[in-house]
This record gives structure tokens, sequence and C-alpha cells, in this order.
């Protein structure tokens, strides 16, 4: 699209952690802003200071709360403002709102009319983790894209050609994260997301036994910690899809950290319950990032699987 001349104004990238969306969007400002002869030259002003990350027409939006959420007047309307200003250097500006699935659905009504009607020098980047994360009418105004993990081999092959790892490190970080090369690489030093893998592999062999003493000690291996129970869920999740889909023998794909619980899974449920437990995964996946108290939401899921299954 951008070499053709005919790149949308407005764009909402979607997909898992680590499938790189910010890098999508920082290649589609780069070919927009660049001003060599084939964009991106990786030669030029611009693309030297796109490089730097110093850019005055990239305008990478910094959340205002904590959580990495969006103020609406602070952050969202700002942008509206700003985005009637014409260009520093460049013909465009770009804006890039990440992470949109930490900014509540309803602050995004403050920028249904710029994504609409666009100045004709703005460009709007939307990301989140999952489609669903954006109002039904913001959808309707953009032009949505889908991050997808590569294979299993090609992450392999990228890990190798890109890091200093040894070859079992980069297999044992494909085996836990699939062909998400984000997460691979963040699997290398991340002790968390390792202890997430270690969680879920507990809580699937305790689905497939039906031991619900033993869900709950998995679950409560994560400490307290929100952000690795939503983790914990988001992988338990993969896993269970992916047993779903070898269920149905289309299991050529599979994304989640244990592709032998997925089989293990797969034999012992049938597709209508794990597509149940995955419904239950995220509900509590919403239930925990909005706020909702995490001990209740830790017994919850765990009653909610043993009744399901």
């Amino acid at each position: 699209m951008t070499s053709d001349g005919r790149i949308p104004q407005s764009i909402v990238i979607y997909g898992e952690k680590g499938l790189g969306k910010k890098k999508l969007a920082s290649y589609i400002a780069q070919r927009l802003l660049c001003t060599g002869d084939n964009p991106p030259c990786n030669g030029c002003h611009a693309c030297r200071m796109l490089t730097g990350g110093g850019h005055p027409d990239f305008i990478k939006v910094v959340p205002s709360l904590k959580s990495g959420g969006y103020k609406l007047d602070e952050d969202l309307r700002r942008v509206v403002s700003d985005a009637y200003i014409a260009p520093s250097e460049g013909r465009v500006k770009v804006y890039l709102i990440a992470d949109m699935d930490k900014t509540p659905q309803g602050s995004q009504n403050a920028l249904l009319k710029l994504i609409e009607e666009p100045p004709a020098h703005a460009v709007i980047i939307l990301t989140a983790s999952a489609r669903e994360y954006f109002l039904p009418t913001v959808l309707s105004r953009v032009t949505a894209l889908s991050m997808k993990s590569v294979t299993g081999e090609q992450a392999i092959a990228y890990l190798k050609e890109t890091t200093d790892k040894s070859e079992q490190e980069i297999c044992d970080a494909v085996k836990a994260m699939g062909g998400n090369i984000g997460r691979c690489i963040e699997f290398f030093e991340s002790k968390p997301l390792k202890k997430a893998v270690e969680v879920t592999t507990l809580m699937a062999q305790a689905i497939e036994q039906k031991n619900e003493y033993d869900m709950l000690r998995a679950m409560w291996k994560c400490d307290g910690n929100r952000e690795l129970c939503v983790t914990v869920l988001g992988l338990l999740m993969q896993v269970l899809r992916d047993a779903a889909m070898i269920r149905m023998g289309v299991g050529e794909r599979l994304i989640g950290c244990s592709e032998e619980n997925s089989r293990r899974l797969g034999a012992a449920f049938s597709e209508r319950k794990l597509t149940a437990l995955c419904e239950i995964c995220e509900k509590y996946i919403a239930a925990v990032n909005g706020n909702s108290n995490l001990t209740l939401c830790l017994n919850a899921v765990c009653a909610d699987i043993r009744l399901c299954i």
C-alpha cells in the first residue's frame, strides 16, 4: 500500500504481545517519512532521525497512567488538537498510540472524528493485543491489520542469525513461545515469563487430571502478581486453543507453550469443552485486568474450569 501511495490514514494493528506491532508501525512511519528514492533507504536525514528515535513528525504518544493507559484530556484530546498542525519536516505526521488495551474503551470516542476524517497530512496508528479492545465504531473507520506468528522453523532461523544464544537456548525458547519472536527474545532473560510457562504447564496437567486442588496450587505460584496471572491465563488459553485445533484435526500451526499438554488435552476433552475452557480463561483475563479481587478471581477460575470439565 505504501508503494502504491495509498496507505490508509487510520490504522489498527492487533495481535498478542511480541509479534512486532510497534515495529510494523515504525516501518510504516519510515516508509512515509523517508526522503530517499527507495524508501526506507536508511541513509537519508529522515531515516537517520527515525533510527535515532528523534523525528519530529513521528509522534509516539506517551501514556499518562501508571498502568500504561491514556488519559482522555492529557493524552488523547491532545493528539486530536496536534494532528491539525502541519508537519515540522516531512510531508506527513504519523501518530503511534500503542497498547490501547490498557485504556478504557469509552476514551476511544475522543478519536472518532480524527480517525474518520483525518487531515491530509496525518496518519493515525493504534495498536492492541486483540481486535476486541476497540469499539465497533472505531473498527468501522480504520484499516485493521492482524499480526501473526511465524513458524517455529522461521523463528529458530531468525534467532540464530540475530542473537548470540546457543542452539539449545533458542530451541527451548521456541518450544515455549512458538513463532512469537518477541516473546522468544523475552524468554531468554525473563524469569517471570519462564515462571508463567511453568505455571501454565502445571495448570494444563491439573485440568487433564480434573484436579481443582492442583489447579489452585499452580495459580497460587503467581504470588499475587496480576500481570503474571494474566500471562498464565493467556498462555493457558493458547494451549487449550491448540488442543481444540488438534481435536478437530487441524493442528499443524500450534501457538501454545506446551504441544505435549495440548495433545493430551485434545485427547481428553471434546472440542466443545475446550472452547468453553478458552472462554473461561478469556473471562478471567478481563476480570483481572478490570482490577477485580485477585484472590476471588483465582479461586473462581479454578472452580469454573472444574465445573466445565
